[in-house]
């Protein structure tokens, strides 16, 4: 039933050069994006486990140093807060607060009311089509709480689905917008300046937004309660990128639904350096030696080198490509 999970399934308007909004241009950022397209980096095939560790912390270690060194050397204690917390037509809904790196981010919970032992959490990083559907669907029960954003219009279709959902699974949907993404969106002229600053300091927009999942997914499991439930990730476009590299520095992450996931970097989620090093696939082999992983696409192509490693090193099961939504 995975189908009534799916928020934002089909959304395919990301932008290469920055997704602040449905109408930033495409050309927004890209003389500093640029720089970061570089020369492919070719990865073999490990024969072996050893060889795969070998290779393996080669990648960790070079992606901490070249494209993530911008991140703080360790997140801050929680300093979190709940910002509000109600139940309406047998649903809970709440939104907690929480820092990363300099900035207040909310990360919204819903499932249904008196629910004690939830079988797994759902995180959604949400991009700019995701946050405007998931005003849209959530506007019908909670108007009140979400009236500090311009809301959409409300969707009370989807509103209901979700009743439906939490009414007949023990499921926790947690919604998480990072940087430049609803309270924190920019126009061009600014998302510009924002990437200037960003570039000084060594890092890109999506570099910040895997150190924003990674803080969502620690609030999640502290402030939200959720440190002994199954966690799920999801994503999609640069989102389901940003989302894999998380995924790489976070424990216990149980499956990460991957939509339309970009077959390289040349595509999203920038990071400096990043194609001098590895490129999405090998994100992706890393990602499931620690998770199951799932991605949703058209067709099934552009995942030779992860299942080519699954199989050698036995991890087959755990990859799965999907050309539509299909029941779990």
């Amino acid at each position: 039933m995975i189908r009534y999970i799916i928020l934002f399934s089909g959304v395919l308007g990301l932008f290469a050069y920055g997704d602040e909004g449905p109408k930033t241009p495409r050309k927004a950022g890209q003389e500093f994006v640029d720089p970061l397209l570089r020369a492919r980096a070719e990865s073999s095939v490990p024969e072996s486990e050893k060889e795969w560790e070998v290779l393996k912390n080669e990648w960790m270690g070079r992606i901490k140093e070249e494209c993530f060194s911008g991140w703080p050397n360790r997140a801050r204690a929680d300093d979190s807060k709940e910002v509000f917390r109600v139940e309406k037509d047998g649903m809970a809904f709440r939104c907690v607060e929480y820092s990363s790196m300099g900035r207040r981010l909310p990360l919204y919970v819903a499932h249904r009311s008196g629910l004690e032992d939830p079988d797994l959490v759902v995180l959604n990083l949400l991009d700019a089509a995701a946050w405007e559907d998931f005003l849209a669907t959530m506007r019908p029960g909670f108007e009140k709480q979400l009236n500090r954003w311009e809301l959409p219009e409300g969707d009370p279709k989807s509103f209901k689905q979700h009743q439906g959902m939490f009414s007949s699974f023990k499921w926790v949907m947690a919604y998480a917008p990072p940087t430049g993404v609803g309270p924190t969106q920019l126009g061009p002229e600014k998302t510009g300046k924002r990437n200037l600053r960003l570039q000084a300091a060594g890092q890109t927009i999506d570099s910040v937004r895997v150190w924003d999942a990674r803080r969502a997914i620690q609030t999640l499991r502290s402030a939200g309660g959720m440190d002994k439930v199954s966690l799920w990730l999801q994503g999609s476009g640069r989102m389901a990128g940003v989302l894999t590299y998380a995924s790489l520095f976070e424990p216990e992450i149980t499956r990460l639904d991957l939509h339309n996931l970009p077959l390289s970097h040349s595509d999203g989620p920038f990071f400096y350096s990043i194609l001098q090093i590895m490129d999405v696939p090998q994100a992706v082999a890393i990602a499931l030696e620690r998770s199951k992983v799932v991605i949703y696409q058209k067709g099934k192509m552009g995942w030779e080198y992860p299942s080519s490693v699954a199989k050698r090193l036995g991890w087959e099961t755990k990859l799965q490509l999907r050309s539509r939504q299909e029941d779990d």
